[in-house]
């Protein structure tokens, strides 16, 4: 084993966690701390990447892997994203400097988003390790962890932003 490989175990425990406490908890919808979040573990997935992988190693398989693994972490987060149930907080969570509410709702994904996050993870892993089998390179980066977590929460994220588009729009 080695430390980029332990260090990836640890990763992923600790978004696990992470995002296992949040799918299951009553969380504030702050649109715009909820887009920070996607915007900040992908930039520092590509200065990972940047650091770790060389342009002339990367494959055609590489390329492949990373791509399907991005659009299953972008479908799954549309989907966590679209069976979030939401509710509006008794009292909407301070006013920004525009005079709007940062948070007027609040949501969790419940145990299904908590089995899909699971799902991403052991596809995720797998594929690493198949991947690894293979000969890529590129997908066993820890960069490439981020860059999956950052679709997978930048994809929840707009689904989030629709509904409550819609929900604001129909109860005004």
């Amino acid at each position: 084993m080695t430390i980029q490989t332990i260090a990836n175990a640890l990763l992923i425990l600790l978004v696990i966690g992470w995002i296992g406490v949040r799918q299951m908890t009553w969380r504030p919808v702050a649109l715009a701390k909820m887009w920070r979040s996607p915007l900040i573990f992908a930039v520092v997935g590509v200065i990972l990447l940047a650091q770790q992988v060389k342009p002339a190693a990367i494959t055609p398989l590489d390329l492949a892997i990373v791509a399907g693994e991005l659009v299953l972490s972008l479908g799954v987060g549309a989907w966590m994203g679209a069976i979030a149930h939401f509710r509006r907080l008794p009292q909407p969570i301070a006013t920004g400097k525009d005079g709007r509410d940062i948070a007027v709702y609040e949501s969790r994904t419940g145990a299904l988003g908590l089995v899909l996050w699971v799902v991403v993870v052991a596809v995720r892993v797998g594929l690493d390790v198949l991947a690894a089998q293979a000969g890529s390179h590129l997908a066993s980066a820890t960069g490439i962890i981020l860059l999956v977590l950052a679709a997978n929460r930048l994809s929840r994220t707009a689904v989030f932003a629709a509904r409550l588009d819609r929900h604001a729009a129909l109860a005004a």
